[in-house]
């Protein structure tokens, strides 16, 4: 089969030759996790447990300000392989069937990853934990969407995949989904025993429970409604559910960090075995996950909300043509992925409708950015209405639109944890009208149906 494996960018032959490796298409490993808080991480909270990748992430560039086109699982995997926000392809919330279009006989088919992948040459595969329907309905030359949450056979699939395709004639891309951390959550004890009880440090913005506003609402519009989570070991259930003393947020983040260690060791096995197949050299690695988690913050648990612990995820990027030892601190978009895959995949042209940005200038030059602002939405929770909240935030600022269109501002610089609203400071109006001139054209443009109703 003829593929196009040596038709690569001159940015990227030079990263290779520079590196001594042969200046062929990189192989593609994704590893998106789901429910992973920015602070579920080593790099970034030292109390949490993971060396795999931690290692992983300082050999390559860190992304300190990414955030998700939707934190709410369904809606953010969408994205991730339409290279579009919820409501261009229109799986807001959990609603996965409006997914249709994109799949096989579809009128957007081939605008998905997978497929554009395909057509640069790529055996392309997804394990895991899909929740937008079978992988090779949109795309995926093989894949399935693996059940258990401690991912046991979707690392099993994986290592299959990479035995197979590793060294073949094709480069490889995988997309791997674990369900860690999401709950319920089911940890093995060595992985509990590495978190002493009751030590865990509480978020500073920590709350036994919501102030009753819309910005905290995870439910329908005009709703106080927060959702609940748990914790299921030794057959006890802790409901993580608000009201949530200290003792139960700090028992349900030691299962929490307890559950993601276990992952971060299935991670370093997945690279060992790269690193057995002589492959691990030429493969670029990029992880993140689908949403963040509150853990506590706002007095609130799970996601859906546009506060930093919701919208903001750990993400880096590691393999070759990517700078060692780099924290970037550029804003960046899940929707960036798509772009920046097609680039160093040696795809010219991309797509038109992709509203993400390729991160090969920062990965070119890691003090530089790509955008000023970022956009994220998460609506139509509990109905497909289009409803919900939304947010624009600069390297300063945060304006986030509620569900009943209440607006608050936030100063990240000086408040990060979001308890300070600067909306109703006459000092802060022409951020606040800058602010929201920017989220009013973005929901413009992608067809906002709260735009439509003014």
């Amino acid at each position: 089969m003829t593929t196009i494996r040596h038709l690569v960018p001159l940015f990227l032959v030079t990263w290779l030759l520079n590196c001594g490796i042969a200046a062929e298409q990189p192989n593609l490993l994704v590893i998106f996790t789901d429910d992973q808080a920015d602070r579920a991480i080593g790099y970034n909270n030292p109390e949490v447990e993971t060396p795999h990748l931690d290692a992983l992430g300082r050999q390559g560039v860190i992304f300190d300000n990414a955030y998700v086109a939707s934190p709410i699982c369904a809606a953010s995997r969408a994205s991730m392989f339409s290279g579009v926000f919820p409501q261009q392809h229109r799986v807001i919330a959990l609603d996965h069937k409006q997914f249709h279009a994109y799949r096989v006989g579809g009128d957007r088919s081939e605008q998905t990853l997978a497929h554009q992948l395909n057509r640069a040459g790529y055996y392309t595969g997804f394990y895991g934990k899909s929740h937008i329907g079978k992988p090779t309905n949109y795309g995926f030359a093989e894949g399935d969407d693996q059940g258990g949450y401690d991912d046991t056979g979707a690392f099993e699939k994986a290592n299959e995949f990479l035995e197979a395709h590793a060294n073949g004639e094709q480069p490889f891309f995988l997309w791997l989904a674990p369900r860690q951390p999401h709950v319920p959550l089911l940890p093995e004890q060595r992985w509990l025993d590495l978190y002493p009880e009751g030590k865990l440090a509480l978020p500073e913005n920590y709350r036994i429970q919501p102030q009753q506003i819309s910005l905290n609402n995870q439910g329908k519009p005009g709703e106080h409604f927060q959702r609940d989570s748990g914790y299921r070991h030794n057959h006890r259930q802790l409901s993580a559910g608000p009201p949530r003393d200290k003792e139960t947020t700090r028992e349900f983040i030691r299962a929490y960090y307890a559950v993601i260690s276990h992952l971060d060791h299935q991670v370093g096995q997945l690279v060992g075995k790269l690193r057995s197949l002589d492959a691990l050299n030429n493969t670029v690695i990029v992880f993140l996950s689908d949403n963040g988690y509150h853990l506590g913050s706002h007095g609130l648990g799970s996601k859906i909300t546009m506060h930093e612990e919701s919208v903001r995820v750990p993400m880096f990027m590691t393999g070759p043509g990517v700078p060692n030892r780099f924290r970037s601190q550029a804003l960046v978009s899940s929707l960036d992925v798509y772009p920046t895959l097609l680039a160093l995949a040696g795809v010219e042209d991309a797509p038109r409708h992709l509203m993400g940005k390729s991160l090969i200038p920062i990965l070119n030059d890691p003090t530089t950015s790509v955008r000023q602002t970022v956009f994220s939405e998460c609506v139509g929770v509990g109905a497909a209405t289009g409803e919900g909240h939304r947010m624009a935030r600069d390297k300063r600022w945060k304006l986030i639109l509620t569900g009943t269109n209440e607006q608050y501002l936030f100063d990240q610089s000086n408040d990060p944890t979001e308890v300070v609203n600067r909306i109703d400071d006459p000092d802060m109006k022409p951020i606040a009208d800058r602010l929201r001139k920017e989220l009013f054209a973005w929901m413009e443009q992608i067809g906002d149906r709260e735009v439509l109703r003014r």
